[in-house]
């Protein structure tokens, strides 16, 4: 069974005491207790209690007991959120029961493995083997059957974020969703367009960060959940790509996930050292819970959005898609402000969108030289491995199981190359360390501050990363020859 941190209990304990004091009776609902009896352990530390009245209020005393911060969630239906920053952050949602009692609030909640509750003050007797359970929708049952059964029919219609839910569910938990669940569902998604993006991109972002993204985003394709959330995307449906591809475009943006799955998942089909490296790198939290793993995923979706506005067909009946990459990365940014990306997200997922061919011409050099691999890292800069991983899962998604395996076998090598030269060669290739700096270029060479010092240090640094020059001596000279032939004005 699940064992929890000393502080999380500790944390409790004090909600159950200021609670009693206010005589508010508190039941722990949701994932905890779900994570619980499915023996999964908690990737964060968010704790939904639920009490029959007086909600707010109770966060606010909560929040002030324990010197944690009070966040507002809908004060219009009870709920808040007390944040304590201790070792490990600490949420705890209060929320008032819907409905006159703890049973009529569980079978308000969105499914039956999510209506599961244990009163606080029993749990905290024994935190390791919780119970007695209220459990009025059998979502024990569900929890064996490994299924995902909404509480009620109108559930969806209720909140429409739960259809985003659903997929999320059921893919972190690899559950499999209710038949009568889907045409519910698709009853609903019209009511999306006016769920705030801050939800919809927590939902959205959470699928990514799960190895079963594909089935998911699968299922929101199916409902038409895409239609509504990113209709440039779904412009591709039924769009033909010709020979090279075996899926129209849309089918094949959805498929870029399906490959991004797999090989994200503990990257064994790359060479040994890397994959502690690329594992490390993808885990990496670009804004707070939001990985780059999960922006690697957004941007195989997204890769190819500027096709069909760039499609045509020649006179021998081939098909091309000249510049889909420009126009793409012109469409992200619209995109990721409806979902409520940060400038950082957004920046990252419009380079993805614009670069995820260049690999591909990298890959088809007879030999990579010193200057190409300085030079992609110096446009991607810390952003080059996720363009790496998006065009192989790209590069994976194209052709299937026509692909060639020597060529495979070329085009990962080159991968590689590239990859080996960013986690284990970036002081001699990618970001060389600076052999002078401007001031002692102004001062040595008897020229002003201007555009030319950054010119000569890029020009400095590009020769360091080829391996011309390696002395501060050396780069004087570099940046004096150039002055002199006039090619650095």
């Amino acid at each position: 069974m699940t064992t929890f941190p000393e502080g999380l209990i500790h944390t409790l304990r004090e909600v159950s005491r200021v609670a009693e004091s206010a005589r508010i009776a508190c039941y722990l609902v949701g994932g905890l207790i779900r994570d619980q009896l499915l023996d999964r352990p908690l990737r964060y530390l968010n704790v939904d209690v639920a009490v029959p009245r007086d909600g707010v209020r109770l966060a606010h005393r909560i929040a002030d007991q324990l010197h944690g911060a009070f966040v507002p969630l809908d004060d219009s239906l009870g709920c808040a959120r007390v944040v304590i920053a201790a070792a490990t952050r600490i949420e705890v949602d209060i929320s008032t029961f819907r409905g006159d009692s703890i049973d009529a609030d569980l079978r308000l909640r969105d499914f039956t493995v999510n209506a599961i509750a244990v009163s606080l003050a029993d749990w905290l007797r024994t935190p390791n083997r919780p119970g007695p359970l209220i459990d009025p929708l059998h979502g024990e049952v569900a929890l064996r059957q490994r299924r995902l059964v909404p509480c009620f029919a109108g559930t969806f219609m209720d909140d429409p974020v739960r259809i985003l839910r659903a997929a999320r569910f059921a893919a972190q938990l690899e559950f499999s969703l209710d038949p009568d669940a889907r045409p519910l569902m698709t009853a609903a998604v019209p009511a999306l367009a006016r769920v705030a993006g801050e939800r919809v991109r927590d939902e959205l972002l959470a699928i990514f960060e799960t190895d079963q993204a594909h089935p998911a985003i699968q299922l929101l394709n199916e409902v038409g959940v895409l239609d509504v959330l990113i209709p440039e995307l779904t412009v591709g449906r039924g769009v033909e790509q010709g020979g090279y591809h075996h899926l129209d475009v849309l089918g094949h943006q959805i498929e870029t996930i399906a490959q991004g799955d797999r090989f994200l998942k503990d990257f064994a089909e790359f060479s040994e050292p890397l994959r502690q490296p690329m594992a490390a790198y993808c885990a990496q939290q670009v804004v707070e819970r939001r990985s780059r793993k999960s922006l690697i995923k957004l941007s195989c979706l997204l890769h190819d959005i500027g096709k069909p506005s760039r499609r045509t067909v020649e006179s021998d009946g081939e098909i091309w898609f000249l510049g889909h990459e420009e126009t793409g990365a012109e469409y992200v940014p619209a995109i990721t402000e409806r979902l409520r990306l940060s400038n950082r997200e957004s920046e990252l997922v419009r380079l993805m969108v614009l670069h995820h061919l260049r690999p591909g011409f990298l890959s088809r050099e007879p030999q990579l030289t010193r200057r190409a691999v300085y030079r992609f890292f110096k446009d991607l800069g810390d952003d080059g491995p996720s363009c790496l991983l998006t065009w192989w899962a790209d590069r994976m998604a194209t052709r299937g199981p026509q692909s060639r395996l020597d060529q495979l076998d070329q085009q990962r090598a080159r991968l590689e190359e590239l990859l080996n030269a960013y986690f284990f060669q970036s002081a001699d290739v990618v970001k060389p360390p600076r052999l002078i700096n401007g001031n002692e270029l102004m001062r040595a060479l008897k020229i002003p501050s201007g555009p030319l010092v950054g010119e000569l240090l890029q020009l400095i640094e590009e020769a360091q990363a080829e391996g011309r020059i390696h002395t501060a001596e050396e780069a004087l000279a570099l940046a004096g020859d150039r002055i002199r032939t006039g090619d650095a004005q």
